[in-house]
């Protein structure tokens, strides 16, 4: 299964210069057309440019729904300038220029809008909820839908094959640690030895490269139709920068083996949200898992309960998903359960901390996670469900939810069932984890 490609190469979309398109084309309107398309033409025009003169709105959904008309209002205009060019005479202006050129422009703008129209159409859920999260102004709101339009058309179009069955597409290790350093703010430069070093999000202070590791927050091999489905998108989103986190390499590991889970410092409505470590399993909690001995930090030893309680620090305004994070505290609560650790319930906020009074919809559609919980014996938090998931009025994803559920229901029990032991011999991960670094380089 392939993943869609886009029909425009990433170089000829959206930027802040078209958005407000183009449609003067002038030399377009004295095309030797029939009447009749011709007024057909100017008419379209006119009610493109009253929707582009109303000016973008000041939030989110207005905002998408206005950027849908606009699209879907410049297409029409894009098919009746197509007409009026079939009309027209081989050479039409007054330079003499064959009108194949002018059919080539308008086709590739057409290309453009399209593949923007898909993205608006199939994106929706989790577009708003991330511009949400990142704006604050309607300026910035343009920009940032540019930037999302971007990197999504980017990713569809870099994409590769998809490996049979459960399988996700190959990740391109290095392209996802820099896209999301780049949006947490996550790296920077050393000037005095021309090393890069990276931020720990836990720790909150920088680090050499080599000691810190960009972790998925949803795993990766997650990857599928299903689990976009899940999260109310069309297209995997596990490469999202936004399911990324810095951190110090021995966080990551305990954070990949649900020994931490992270979870809102009071509710997800700040803006920016804060975030704070919970340690789950407290019989590490004396135990050391980083010495630094850097002469700029001088920190020292890092113990487990040094980190329980201890508020995320990111350099910039930008969050991951607030999806990403409630659907791994789900799976690390699961964990939890599985492992009998000691009091864990106790130390985590009740479920409803995760529900947004100004956002009814929740992260993760209700007849998958009902499907998953299935799976693992309903052992989730009621409160914890509740706050999570929304319902989709279409009642013709029925069958597919319930297929989708079954396959997300395997990938999170098979996850549980494969987690990585505590007991797991030091010695070889740690030298799977310099292979995998050598690998993510080359």
């Amino acid at each position: 299964m392939a993943h869609s490609q886009p029909l425009v190469k990433p170089e000829k979309q959206l930027t802040s210069s078209r958005f407000d398109m183009d449609l003067d084309s002038s030399v377009l309107d004295s095309v030797d057309c029939t009447p009749k398309t011709k007024n057909l033409m100017m008419s379209l025009k006119r009610k493109a440019s009253q929707l582009l003169d109303q000016g973008s709105p000041h939030t989110t959904s207005p905002f998408l729904k206005w950027r849908l008309a606009v699209v879907e209002s410049t297409l029409r205009v894009r098919a009746v300038q197509k007409q009026a060019l079939s009309e027209a005479n081989t050479f039409f202006d007054d330079a003499g220029k064959p009108k194949t050129e002018f059919v080539a422009v308008v086709k590739e703008d057409e290309k453009a809008l399209l593949s923007e129209k898909v993205f608006l159409l199939s994106e929706r859920k989790v577009l708003e909820e991330d511009l949400n999260d990142i704006v604050t102004s309607r300026e910035q709101l343009k920009d940032a839908y540019i930037t999302e339009l971007r990197i999504s058309l980017e990713a569809a179009s870099s994409s590769k094959e998809r490996l049979p069955g459960l399988k996700a597409p190959r990740l391109d290790r290095k392209q996802f640690r820099d896209s999301v350093n780049e949006y947490l703010g996550t790296k920077t430069e050393n000037p005095d030895t021309e090393d890069s070093r990276i931020w720990c999000n836990v720790l909150g202070y920088w680090l050499g490269s080599g000691s810190v590791k960009c972790a998925h927050i949803v795993p990766y091999s997650w990857n599928t139709k299903d689990t976009a489905h899940m999260f109310g998108s069309d297209e995997a989103p596990l490469t999202s920068r936004r399911n990324g986190l810095s951190l110090q390499k021995k966080i990551e590991e305990g954070f990949d083996n649900c020994w931490i889970t992270i979870v809102p410092v009071d509710s997800v409505e700040s803006t920016p949200t804060e975030w704070k470590v919970i340690l789950l399993n407290t019989a590490e909690r004396d135990k050391p898992f980083f010495e630094d001995m850097s002469k700029e930090t001088d920190r020292g030893l890092w113990r487990w309960r040094d980190i329980d309680g201890r508020k995320l620090s990111f350099p910039n305004d930008n969050r991951p998903a607030r999806r990403f994070l409630y659907m791994r505290y789900a799976l690390a609560w699961l964990h939890a359960d599985d492992k009998s650790w000691p009091g864990f319930q106790q130390k985590l906020p009740p479920g409803g901390v995760w529900a947004s009074p100004n956002k009814p919809d929740g992260y993760l559609r209700k007849s998958i996670l009902l499907e998953v919980g299935k799976k693992t014996g309903d052992r989730l938090p009621k409160d914890l469900v509740s706050a999570g998931i929304f319902e989709d009025p279409d009642t013709s994803s029925v069958v597919h939810d319930e297929v989708a559920g079954i396959r997300v229901a395997e990938l999170v029990q098979g996850h549980l069932d494969g987690m990585r032991d505590s007991k797991v011999d030091e010695d070889s991960r740690e030298r799977a984890g310099e292979e995998e670094d050598l690998m993510e380089d080359e």
